[in-house]
């Protein structure tokens, strides 16, 4: 079948493990607001490359699982804060923790979301040496998340972003999770420093990728594909990388028509709709596509320092899958 069918047992049994982690919590209403994302299932892409990169370099996928599902549980306490400070109502059809269950409870919900993450590291059978190193590779990890978010808000009210500055951010709000993930799979795989240092670098250019991949899908898909509304970045007015390529190439009357719609909360679908028609005209789309595809190609080189495997070759569809999705 291929990836990540293939891996549907594995997917399910990171699940049943993320789900499990919170049955420690004992105050009923915060543990239903922590368990609310988890509940709803989804592809697990980090724990799942921690795994797969585990066996890459000669380890068990169970090894990994520990740490993938920290960084899993990282990934959804951001989701509930992120959603608190943009004030949205629904995630991929859900309601909100925060719309459910209320503001305050989504940030204690967040908080302890954080606090257990590290304790499933610590409660993993790792050799110590590891746990300090897998230790310090998750905190890095929710300290630069937390800057690359604050970058992304910066961003939406200042109209002169650069291509460097938005790669910084999402190589900080979206990347690190991938980064980590291969990193940390390859620690408790036994990989050698050189392997961990290819992989954290293929994990980091497969999560540009996916970053920029996710902005393309925001124009090009449609909302029952998605799994969310579409045409939302520029109603928001993320500078994403199409954003900022149209803000450097636009000029005058197009330029001005642009501006008018990017941020505008109550923009209608037209226009939204001929905003996305300004950006595809002036190929802002395609760019933003063939540097996504250029990221994963770069990825998949760093994948050199592995010896031929199937889990080298479910590494290289694992990269692949990142610009071929639909959702």
């Amino acid at each position: 079948m291929g990836f990540p069918e293939d891996y549907k047992d594995r997917v399910k049994h990171i699940n049943e493990r993320l789900i499990g982690s919170l049955e420690v919590m004992e105050e009923k209403k915060l543990k239903a607001a922590m368990v609310h994302y988890p509940a709803a299932g989804g592809k697990r892409l980090r724990p799942l490359l921690a795994t797969i990169v585990s066996e890459a370099v000669g380890g068990k996928a169970d090894a990994a699982i520990p740490f993938g599902v920290a960084l899993e549980m990282v990934h959804n306490f951001t989701l509930v804060h992120d959603d608190v400070m943009d004030e949205d109502d629904t995630r991929r059809g859900l309601k909100t923790v925060h719309s459910l269950y209320g503001i305050p409870e989504a940030i204690l919900a967040g908080d302890a979301m954080f606090a257990r993450a590290f304790e499933i590291v610590l409660e993993s059978d790792a050799p110590a040496s590891d746990l300090v190193e897998l230790t310090d590779i998750l905190a890095r990890s929710v300290r630069l998340l937390a800057e690359g978010q604050q970058m992304d808000m910066d961003f939406e009210a200042r109209k002169d972003v650069s291509s460097e500055e938005y790669l910084k951010m999402i190589e900080r709000k979206t990347a690190v999770l991938y980064s980590a993930a291969a990193q940390g799979g390859a620690i408790v795989g036994g990989g050698s420093e050189a392997q961990q240092e290819s992989l954290f670098e293929y994990g980091r250019l497969m999560g540009l990728g996916f970053q920029i991949w996710d902005d393309v899908l925001d124009l090009r898909s449609d909302q029952q594909t998605f799994g969310k509304p579409v045409l939302n970045d520029i109603r928001n007015g993320k500078k994403t990388l199409i954003a900022v390529h149209a803000l450097e190439n636009l000029k005058g009357k197009k330029r001005e028509e642009f501006l008018v719609v990017l941020g505008k909360k109550t923009a209608s679908e037209k226009e939204l709709l001929k905003a996305k028609g300004i950006l595809e005209d002036v190929g802002s789309i395609d760019h933003a596509s063939r540097i996504s595809m250029g990221y994963v190609a770069k990825a998949k080189d760093r994948l050199g320092v592995l010896k031929d495997s199937v889990h080298k070759d479910a590494l290289k569809a694992f990269a692949d899958y990142m610009i071929a999705r639909k959702t």
